[in-house]
């Protein structure tokens, strides 16, 4: 069966049919889908679906509960074409303006001068890795208009069920992980705020908290957030860049040379690639309701430019506000007592009340991207199995919140080393992950799925091919690895500093794994 090519059984379409009418609705399975001003009725009718496994599990009288509140009740079940509802593909855009004009991203940028590098190289490094990989997290978006399933279960076809069920925990620490750093960042602005007098771990509570309640009702509801929060967060952007202005001095951190400068940008291409990069394992969580016959190239370009602007821009303002530090000591010493929201809450001094209310807009800027992650956790878990569908997408969301509140209040003290490994440790993920998916897209599917038999374990591939690939790809990254707690022994042979060459090592290993191997499993299982 092609992309989108689902249908209903007999069976099931008399009862839709019978319960529309009963409801007033004479909307059929198979018509066209509805006009923008039925999304809000149409969203009911399509969370009641008789395929949602939880709707029948222990916990269907909340579902039902809270469905009248439109509380998304779907998981990782298929959303099939006669089911999707008009969406504009300025979300596309939006979701991801709002998950990249934040906190964190800004301290990614920070990074560039911690590795050691001037403001020009870490503005060229900055460009040019998000330019190019904010065109693979669009490729991985159009996936869910057209199939129709989540970003997780579509891994079932190159990792098979039991396969992707491992990738599972990878996904579920990266998501942990992200929250982490990104309530973090945005807690350290709080304290700023507050003059110190908001301690960190309440800072955490309140952004893990306001995070859940949008998360909890679910797809929609996290659309109409992200398409209005991107604005409030650039405007304060544009304050940072004016006020800052006057800080900043590009010859105050001059470019590096020879092969130290070399092993800095490797560490910071690593880094600024493991923050951009790793949206593409849930990116298509966020479109599966778009009709089937959305245009690709329009998606991706919007995606892109959310994730290329949103990041890129933000990034280059963190790295220019960090090079300031070297020749600005007021800066210098409300980054070391504050982090992030010292250097923020220094530039922005002059505006006194006005300047504490926009650092609170930047503060909260990482909701939206902690709703991404919170969001996406639920369907990660979901495929563990049967037991953990029977549980409702929004009571997983919860679990979430709870994890990565605790971790962000056990780890606040360590953010800048927490940010750094935990970014390029990912990348060791991310890149066999991305490399696998396409090429057995494109090249073993032909972008052709058994989008109905996406629970089916005697239709789905083994994994065995895939599986192989990510455990060797993680072979690659150790022996290229560069970190405080480890040096692998290619890193270990570039002089002076060992680059961080794990996240190209991992790709490499995993794509010379994946192809003989999916070719043996295609010709010995047929699936």
């Amino acid at each position: 069966m092609t992309i989108g090519s689902g249908k209903k059984e007999p069976l099931e379409n008399s009862l839709q049919i019978t319960a529309d009418l009963e409801k007033g609705d004479d909307t059929r399975p198979g018509q066209n889908a509805p006009q923008e001003s039925e999304v809000k009725e149409y969203k009911s009718y399509i969370d009641n679906e008789e395929d949602v496994v939880a709707s029948k599990g222990w916990f269907r009288i909340w579902l039902r509960t809270v469905e009248k509140a439109n509380v998304e009740g779907r998981g990782i079940e298929r959303v099939k074409p006669e089911h999707r509802v008009p969406q504009s593909l300025w979300d596309g855009f939006t979701i991801w303006a709002a998950a990249n004009f934040t906190a964190a991203t800004f301290a990614t940028g920070c990074l560039g001068p911690i590795f050691g590098l001037g403001f020009w190289d870490s503005f060229a490094v900055i460009i040019i890795t998000n330019f190019v990989f904010s065109w693979v997290v669009g490729l991985f978006g159009t996936f869910g208009p057209h199939t129709g399933l989540r970003q997780i279960v579509i891994c079932r076809y190159s990792f098979g069920i039991w396969g992707s069920r491992l990738l599972v925990f990878l996904n579920l620490c990266s998501m942990v992980g992200w929250s982490t750093v990104n309530s973090i960042a945005g807690a350290q602005i709080l304290k700023e705020l507050s003059d110190s007098r908001c301690p960190l771990w309440a800072g955490n509570l309140v952004i893990g908290i306001l995070a859940t309640v949008v998360c909890f009702f679910g797809y929609f509801v996290i659309h109409q957030y992200e398409r209005y929060s991107w604005i409030p967060q650039i405007i304060v952007l544009c304050f940072l860049a004016g006020y800052g202005a006057k800080h900043f001095d590009p010859s105050a951190a001059p470019m590096g040379h020879g092969s130290s400068e070399a092993a800095g940008v490797m560490s910071f291409l690593a880094t600024v690639y493991g923050f951009v990069a790793g949206w593409a394992i849930n990116v298509a969580d966020y479109n599966v309701r778009m009709p089937e016959n959305t245009s690709k190239w329009k998606l991706v370009t919007t995606i892109w430019a959310g994730n290329f602007l949103g990041a890129g821009l933000t990034e280059l303002l963190g790295a220019a506000f960090m090079s300031a530090t070297a020749a600005d000591a007021g800066l210098a010493a409300a980054y070391d007592e504050n982090g992030v929201g010292g250097l923020m809450g220094e530039v922005l001094k002059p505006l006194h009340g006005f300047g504490k209310f926009l650092l609170v807009l930047m503060a909260l800027s990482v909701v939206g991207c902690n709703i991404i992650n919170n969001y996406s956790f639920a369907f990660a878990v979901q495929n563990l199995g049967g037991w953990a569908l029977k549980v409702p997408r929004f009571i997983w969301t919860i679990v979430a919140s709870v994890i990565y509140i605790v971790f962000s209040i056990a780890g606040e003290e360590n953010f800048a080393e927490i940010l750094e490994s935990f970014l390029s440790i990912f990348g060791y993920y991310t890149t066999p992950f991305c490399i696998i998916i396409i090429v057995d897209h494109f090249y073993f599917r032909k972008t052709k799925y058994p989008l109905d038999d996406w629970d089916n374990m005697n239709v789905v591939p083994v994994g065995f091919a895939g599986i192989s690939a990510i455990i060797m790809g993680f072979i690659g990254a150790v022996l290229s690895m560069d970190q405080t707690w480890y040096e692998g022994v290619v890193s270990r042979a570039i002089k002076p500093h060992g680059a961080e060459l794990g996240w190209i090592f991992s790709g490499l290993f995993a794509l010379v794994t994946f192809v003989p191997l999916r070719i043996f499993e295609i010709k010995y299982t047929g699936k």
